[in-house]
């Protein structure tokens, strides 16, 4: 199977790097969005290597990472 486009799956709604964030904990990193009623929700990906693309590129663009524990 041939993975989406990462940023065409990331900003193609029109979301942008801002509407997303990384909580990292000392066991996990949980990708979060904000939809645009500021609400946040964690973005569930049922496909490993898509997973893996999204917070890789995420990344890349220096996505905000916030700590917890």
């Amino acid at each position: 199977m041939q993975l989406p486009d990462v940023d065409e799956y990331l900003f193609g709604s029109g979301r942008t790097l801002a509407d997303y964030f990384v909580e990292q904990t000392p066991f996990s990193e949980i990708l979060c969005y904000r939809n645009s009623e500021g609400r946040e929700f964690d973005l569930q990906i049922n496909h490993p290597d898509l997973a893996n693309a999204v917070m890789a590129r995420l990344k890349e663009l220096g996505v905000r990472i916030v700590k917890l524990g």
